[in-house]
């Protein structure tokens, strides 16, 4: 497992963000947060909890969270980075999942996770813009990938190396899946447990950022 880097980017996540810390480092040791312009304490628990924590001064998105991470992950010279969000949606307990494919399989790519299983689960206000962006994102990636909005995902050293990306916001996980793929790194999914929640608060904004991935899949349709 050595190389293996769990990458956490967090805004205002102080409710949740020590749990999923805590149960990440079941499974992995090496974790990094970054702060993206927390106004409550979420660096001060990361930093507690004993993760490497990063911050931004402001609220810059999450893609700009994520590149800092890679950047800094790349000087550690890590093998891979498992990302997942703070917010407690994703459930640390699947990580060996990913590591497992990883290992198995010296995956020079990206590894989704996939929620498909856990649709009928999915608020509608989530549903309906992953299948689209499924079935779009598709398209223009030249082939099909699952659960394209999940951000619960393994990139490779390589893939972090090799595909630049400029956005900032939740377009920049769209992106960097066309941007892979096109390139020819392999794309795999697993299945994944996702937790939805009674008081899930989510940063994405339905108008706002389905409009710049709206945007991102049309420049690499054309």
């Amino acid at each position: 497992m050595s190389g293996i880097w769990i990458l956490i980017p967090a805004h205002n996540e102080e409710k949740t963000i020590g749990d999923v810390i805590g149960g990440a480092k079941r499974h992995c040791p090496d974790i990094l947060v970054v702060d993206d312009g927390s106004v409550d304490g979420t660096g001060e628990i990361a930093m507690e909890m004993g993760a490497v924590t990063l911050r931004h001064g402001v609220n810059r998105g999450k893609g700009a969270a994520l590149k800092t991470g890679f950047r800094w992950l790349l000087e550690t010279g890590c093998r891979a980075v498992i990302t997942l969000d703070g917010d407690g949606q994703h459930d640390p307990a699947e990580i060996p999942k990913f590591i497992s494919l990883f290992m198995k399989n010296d995956s020079e790519g990206i590894i989704i996770g996939n929620r498909t299983i856990d649709r009928k689960s999915m608020p509608l206000y989530r549903a309906i813009p992953n299948r689209i962006g499924e079935l779009f994102i598709s398209a223009a990636a030249r082939r099909h990938i699952e659960d394209t909005q999940s951000g619960f995902r393994l990139y490779s050293r390589m893939v972090i190396e090799g595909v630049q990306c400029v956005t900032d916001g939740f377009d920049f996980e769209t992106e960097i899946l066309i941007r892979a793929a096109r390139r020819g790194f392999r794309i795999e999914s697993i299945p994944v447990r996702t937790i939805y929640q009674d008081e899930y608060r989510t940063h994405f904004r339905p108008v706002r950022d389905f409009y710049r991935i709206s945007i991102v899949v049309l420049k690499n349709l054309i």
